[in-house]
This record gives C-alpha cells, structure tokens and sequence, in this order.
C-alpha cells in the first residue's frame, strides 16, 4: 500500500471516501467526510489529529490531499487541498472474462487481479465449469465477489475499485467481445504465444482476456471466440491452473506495456 507521511511525519496509508462524500463548504472549498473502519483506524490506530494531512482516493480515478479538521472514531472530516489523477492507476485498462472457478479460487482470482491492475472480472459460465450457483444465488455471488474486489484495491493502493459484472452465461460472452481486443488462454493452443500477440501491438489501451474453468475449454468454445475476433495464444509449456492463467497474463501484458512504471506522486510535497 502506498504511504504517505504526515505533517508530523507519521506514515499514513492512502485512504477510499465515497463520492457521495463530497460537498462544498461555507468558503466554497470541497469538504469530506471519512466514516466506518477508516474513521476508526485513523482515530485509534494512527492517532491522527486535526492539522495533518491524508491522500485519499475516490475509487474512481481521482486522488485528494486532505487537511484533517475533525477527528473521531465515528467520523474524520476535512477540507480538500488539492485534486488530481491517482498514478497508482495503469493507463491499459483490462477485463478479465473468467470462468466461475471452485470456492477460493475464484476469491483467490479477485484477491490478486486487482492488486496487479486489471480493471474489471467478468464471472460466466462454461461448458466445463464446476462450481454452477443457481441463478437465484447469482445476486449475493456478485455482492461478495466485490466485496472481496474493494477489500483487495484499499489493501493495494489502487487508485479504482474495480467493477465485478454480473454472472453471464456462455452463450452472451462471444458478442460482449465483438470489435475488442481479445486474447484466449488456452492449453490447446500451439502456434501463437502471448508474446508473439502482443509483437504485432505497439500501443495498447485497452484489453479482454478470457480465462477458462479447471477443466479449461472445449474447442468449440474457442472457436465461438475466434469468430468473434478473438487470439487464442499460449501462456507457455506447462499447464496452469485456472486460477492462474488470469493475474499472469495480465501481468505480462501489464508489463509488456509499461504499465507497471512507477509514477511520480500526484502530490509531490505531500507531508512536509
């Protein structure tokens, strides 16, 4: 998580405050207002006190350097000093389409794709998928999923929550990729890798990869994709395990793109 020191020089760890939040003062200067367990652990665990300053992020891209005015466990309040693009962001936005995987591996899949950088997960359906809810149970699957996807972008530092997409089923995945760039990790692939994919892109801004269920996919499922513009490509000689395939080859393409540079702070004089 990224850390940032206060005016009295204690570490302090970027913070989330919703939107919602937000409002105008007396003196026309944004005010905020920071509840819940982030509230708490400020006032208990850090100590803050009124005249410090904090970065926060909004979950949506933007990063505000706060000055603390009030200071309790139920709610921290302050006036915005200054706002500004939250670098933590990579500028390549991809979206993982994955196939409900079983129990922890699929937690395990939000867990570590937020905190390399993808941007948003598609849950669907395969013909091999094991783990199926029921669809009355689509609901409470997609709330705790994001759950674990918020919980995952405060621990790292990300400057967006990503978005967790309703639960699709096999046949409205191949249109949702139409006219995108899309790569398929498949086993059964063997005349394009990852690598030789990316080599024909200089730039690029935005990506789909779609990631099969244990059982990986059948060749028509690869197929339906291909048709739809879709690369399937290789992640190399050995089988990965589902749970796997998805933060690696997002990372890779992360880092193919420099996507994973660090950037300067967006509040370079932040706790002096």
């Amino acid at each position: 998580m990224p850390i940032w020191r206060s005016g009295t020089g204690k570490k302090m760890p970027k913070f989330f405050i919703d939107p919602a939040a937000l409002r105008a003062g007396d003196r026309g200067q944004q005010q905020v207002t920071i509840g819940g367990e982030d509230a708490h652990h400020l006032a208990r665990v850090l100590r803050a006190k009124p005249g410090e300053r904090i970065t926060a992020g909004d979950g949506q891209g933007n990063l505000y350097e706060v000055e603390l005015t009030e200071v309790t466990p139920e709610a921290v309040r302050g006036n915005v000093l200054a706002v500004g693009p939250d670098q933590a962001e990579p500028a390549l936005k991809i979206t993982l389409f994955q196939s409900i995987l079983k129990g922890e591996k699929m937690d395990w899949v939000l867990q570590k794709g937020t905190e390399i950088g993808i941007t948003a997960f598609v849950p669907f359906l395969s013909a091999r998928t094991i783990a199926r809810p029921a669809p009355h149970q689509f609901g409470k699957k997609q709330e705790r999923w994001q759950k674990i996807v918020t919980a995952a972008a405060k621990q790292s530092g990300r400057g967006l929550i990503p978005t967790v997409h309703p639960v699709t089923p096999w046949s409205a995945v191949p249109p949702k990729l139409t006219g995108q760039f899309t790569l398929v990790a498949w086993e059964g692939e063997t005349t394009c890798s990852l690598r030789q994919a990316l080599s024909a892109r200089k730039e690029l801004f935005a990506a789909q990869l779609v990631v099969g269920p244990e059982g990986g996919f059948t060749p028509e499922e690869v197929a339906a994709l291909v048709r739809q513009g879709a690369r399937s490509v290789s992640l190399g000689p050995r089988i990965l395990r589902a749970e796997t395939a998805g933060p690696l080859a997002a990372g890779l393409l992360l880092y193919h793109y420099g996507a994973l540079e660090s950037t300067p702070s967006t509040f370079p004089n932040n706790g002096r």
